[in-house]
């Protein structure tokens, strides 16, 4: 099966896109026409393979941009508060947001609206919104508050997005120290070092261990610099393949969980995400197995998914929610109390949201002790490194001399 973007025309008249699968481009075509659009244009994607790789890799690469998802959503809510029409919302909607595909997407959600579709069976109809996106909608719609509704889940996509950038902000000095250490470090073997070694071969004198080995590490990247980046992207290739086995992912993200620092704010993270999409199902009336089943698609750890999913399984049997995440041996002691207490005061959503707040309280602030150390520490490491490298030329040099004025 490929992937096929397609352009057609809607019963009503309105212009629809998106991406569908058929086995071949006439196959494609027929699925348009049956659905009873008129095809415009049914096109190969060209990226899918590189789409498909990228979304199970990155945890943010899922569907719609997030910034995007959430500025419409907030957009969307504003224009029903307002007390405008769904239909009419929708097309405002995508003449206003800037976003591409968060325009045609929401085009071609308001397509099927006004095919006579809900909102949410739309949604789904187009697969880059999330499925807790759809349910949080159904949900609205159910209760007959959807725009309160879409701005709560607005407010959630803000939140998601503003910790994923604190992640990114927190990374790019370190980033950019590692790179310009590596040039640096690059540029002395190769091109520096060389310079230094014409002297000492006419010195004729036996140069010191230290200098001898940076000069066989300059000889090593000046020669084989080729066989370095083609192990690079070869281990590239194969991690990404391998990642897309699901026993592979399962102990990789377990891997992971166990990385000192690292692996505890990641589970702070999933934890954050898990308990405040969860408290938001649970409070729009969504029943506690179906948002758990949910809430395991929008987790990108596959080890904590797999507590999730396991959890569901067991709330089926009658076993109680904080015992059984419990078990899992993910959750912290702090968020299996607070739903104990949701589970036994009837207000599940509300421990959860506060559990939540909590987390991402947590998470800013091991973000910046992680930075506060990060930095030094790299700096230090750095600086010894290439202190080496220059304590090893001015022994040789010294040496040099020595063996000059005797």
């Amino acid at each position: 099966m490929a992937q096929f973007r397609y352009k057609a025309v809607s019963n009503t008249g309105a212009v629809i896109r998106g991406v569908l699968e058929a086995p071949s481009e006439s196959a494609a075509v027929q699925q348009l026409r049956s659905a009873g659009h008129m095809p415009i244009s049914a096109q190969p994607s060209r990226l899918a393979g590189l789409s498909e790789t990228l979304v199970k890799a990155l945890p943010f690469g899922r569907g719609l941009s997030l910034r995007a998802l959430s500025l419409a959503t907030q957009e969307l809510a504003a224009l029903l508060t307002a007390g405008i029409e769904l239909d009419r919302a929708l097309g405002i909607l995508g003449n206003l947001n800037n976003a591409q595909s968060v325009h045609e997407a929401f085009l071609a959600v308001r397509g099927r609206v006004r095919d006579g579709g809900s909102l949410a069976d739309s949604l789904t109809e187009e697969a880059v919104f999330p499925k807790f996106y759809v349910a949080m909608v159904r949900a609205g719609e159910a209760g007959g508050n959807l725009a309160p509704t879409l701005q709560r889940t607005a407010d959630y996509l803000s939140r998601t997005v503003a910790i994923g950038e604190a992640i990114t902000s927190a990374l790019v000095y370190p980033i950019i120290l590692l790179v310009t250490a590596g040039i640096s470090i690059t540029l002395i073997l190769t091109m520096v070092l060389p310079r230094f070694e014409e002297m000492f071969n006419e010195a004729g004198k036996t140069l010191p261990l230290p200098t001898r080995i940076v000069m066989g590490a300059g000889h090593i990247m000046q020669d084989f610099w080729w066989l370095f980046l083609l192990l690079a992207i070869a281990s590239w290739v194969w991690l990404t393949r391998r990642l897309q086995s699901p026993e592979f992912r399962l102990k990789f993200d377990k891997a992971l969980l166990r990385i000192p620092l690292f692996g505890n704010l990641l589970r702070d993270i999933e934890i954050e995400r898990f308990c405040r999409c969860f408290g938001m199902l649970v409070g729009q009336g969504v029943s506690v197995p179906v948002a758990l089943g949910l809430v395991q698609d929008v987790l990108w750890n596959k080890a904590i998914a797999k507590a999730v999913r396991e959890t569901a399984a067991s709330l089926r049997e009658g076993e109680g929610l904080a015992r059984r995440l419990a078990k899992s041996n993910v959750f912290a002691g702090t968020t299996l109390d607070l739903v104990q207490i949701g589970e036994e005061t009837g207000k599940l959503d509300e421990m959860l949201l506060r559990q939540a707040d909590l987390d991402e309280r947590r998470i800013r602030q091991t973000l910046d002790r992680l930075l506060a150390l990060l930095v030094p520490g790299l700096t230090i490491v750095l600086g010894i490194i290439v202190a080496g490298l220059i304590a090893s030329m001015l022994v040789a040099i010294l040496g040099v001399n020595d063996l000059a004025l005797q």
